[in-house]
């Protein structure tokens, strides 16, 4: 990708100008949404079934995922997981986080296509001023600039470039499952909390044991499992920990070489204290449940479906 014209974009950056197409392009009227109010695994179950969402065509592989949200994660969940069949239970989890997942991505990949026209723009000539102001934004988001009063220059906006990317499904939702217990987890259920991330909130939820020494930490809470997922994704796109991570996904872009989870997973060593085991843990669940495929999967067209658990 060239960039051009940096003197320009910096004063376009911060001043704006003359818009050359409305921002009117970017955006769409959000879908309909269809509700199904549930009290039991078995009822999300066959909600998925009757989707042609099926335990049988997950393990067979997908071209197309149903959108589906799960608005909380029940204490049932918890309660009763000892007494749900294993393999029932891993895959109302898998199909619900392999959506999830997928939707989650495509989000974050509508703000790299805005991006990645922007950044293409801005090498010809002006930008509006709310284009300049959504790009500033974003690279606050993102962690790009500290604070408004930074300058966006040239590095940065590579860098940008480089952090608004998906992570592959397969190891979301690889993480999600370790992380989280397959949903069983105390932080999971009381706080939609599936990817294990600390906070110093006081809002956070407190481990039993905690560990002095590191703080008054805890987890994360989320008001939805779908917001835990979108929090993993700024996480890993944002920390310095996963640099490397961003640097090969990155590269692979380059190279137009698909994203696949199980050529990244291993520079994400660093998101537990057991490094090396704990990739193989992820990898281990990716192969034993057959995860590969949601790397080149997309999601349906059409109403996404909303599962609300019963208190």
């Amino acid at each position: 990708m060239r960039f051009g014209f940096w003197p320009v974009l910096l004063l376009l950056l911060f001043a704006g100008c003359t818009s050359r197409e409305s921002e009117d392009r970017h955006r769409a009227e959000p879908p309909k949404l269809l509700y199904y109010s549930v009290n039991s695994y078995k009822q999300t179950m066959q909600i998925l079934d009757n989707m042609g969402y099926t335990q049988e065509k997950f393990k067979r592989g997908m071209r197309e995922v149903p959108r589906v949200v799960i608005t909380r994660i029940s204490k049932r969940w918890k309660k009763y997981a000892d007494k749900i069949p294993v393999e029932t239970k891993k895959s109302i989890f898998l199909r619900l986080m392999a959506s999830g997942a997928l939707m989650a991505n495509e989000e974050v990949l509508k703000e790299r296509r805005r991006l990645l026209a922007l950044t293409e723009e801005l090498s010809k000539g002006p930008i509006s001023r709310r284009e300049s102001a959504w790009l500033r934004e974003l690279a606050l988001k993102y962690k790009v600039l500290k604070n408004r009063d930074d300058i966006l220059t040239r590095e940065k906006l590579q860098e940008l470039v480089r952090r608004v990317d998906i992570v592959p499904p397969s190891i979301i939702v690889a993480q999600g499952a370790v992380e989280s217990g397959w949903g069983t987890s105390r932080f999971a259920v009381e706080g939609n909390a599936l990817f294990g991330q600390w906070s110093f909130s006081d809002k956070a939820l407190k481990p039993k044991e905690q560990r002095s020494h590191l703080g008054n930490y805890g987890l994360a809470t989320f008001k939805s499992p779908m917001d835990s997922i979108r929090s993993y994704l700024l996480n890993i796109n944002t920390h310095p920990a996963y640099r490397d991570f961003r640097h090969l996904r990155s590269m692979m872009r380059a190279y137009g070489r698909p994203l696949y989870g199980t050529e990244l997973i291993h520079t994400l060593e660093h998101y537990s204290e057991r490094k090396g085991e704990y990739i193989e843990d992820l990898n281990k669940v990716i192969r034993a449940n057959g995860l590969s495929w949601l790397d080149t999967a997309r999601l349906k067209e059409g109403r996404p479906v909303v599962i609300q658990p019963d208190s």
